[in-house]
């Protein structure tokens, strides 16, 4: 009796209490790879058009748009990105750039606490009237990365949504206090997206 074991990968010929060695044949084996796109700004990348702070200590109040990211207690930061339609078939990968204060030239941050940072996709862009309230709605979790000065962070890497508006949302997941004006020039700082 001749059984092929595709967990092991070989196939045995099984006779009473005798193993005799088969070849076979195994159909190719699928191997799923996930590509990430870089963590850094040398290739292709977008850079946020909108940041909308929201607060739920002050849930209806619109604070406009934004140059920097703040992030707290109470205050989030909502992030969109105009991804073009000529992305069509790329990857896009969702970074945070966190470099330390001293490599920084033309931007600054404050920061405190235990660096926990909960980011997701939200299922509608933010606009310049968004507020805590009336937010957009999260459409998926990326769960908590604890963030540390000096180092890039890829948070998910999902097809080029070509063509569209999209919309991610940070917010802090324990004590962390972290204000940075996002900027893309020498040691970049932020929330970007890269395309392989």
């Amino acid at each position: 009796m001749v059984s092929c074991l595709l967990s092991l990968g070989f196939c045995a010929a099984v006779a009473s209490a005798l193993v005799v060695w088969a070849d076979c044949t195994l159909p190719p084996q699928q191997k799923t790879q996930t590509t990430t796109c870089p963590t850094n700004l040398n290739g292709p990348f977008e850079f946020p058009h909108l940041i909308v702070p929201v607060d739920k200590s002050h849930p209806d109040t619109a604070y406009g748009t934004s140059l920097s990211g703040e992030l707290s207690w109470t205050v989030a930061s909502l992030f969109n990105f105009d991804i073009p339609p000529g992305d069509a078939g790329k990857k896009c990968s969702l970074v945070f750039l966190f470099p330390k204060q001293h490599d920084l030239k033309t931007s600054s941050y404050t920061f405190s606490g235990d660096g926990r940072l909960d980011f997701s996709e939200l299922n509608s862009p933010a606009t310049g009237g968004t507020t805590y309230n009336n937010r957009p709605t999260t459409g998926q979790d990326y769960g908590v990365v604890t963030v540390a000065p000096g180092n890039s962070y890829s948070i998910a890497t999902f097809d080029c949504p070509a063509g569209q508006r999209v919309g991610f949302e940070i917010m802090a997941a324990g004590n962390t206090f972290l204000k940075f004006f996002q900027d893309f020039n020498q040691a970049p700082i932020g929330l970007f997206i890269t395309k392989c």
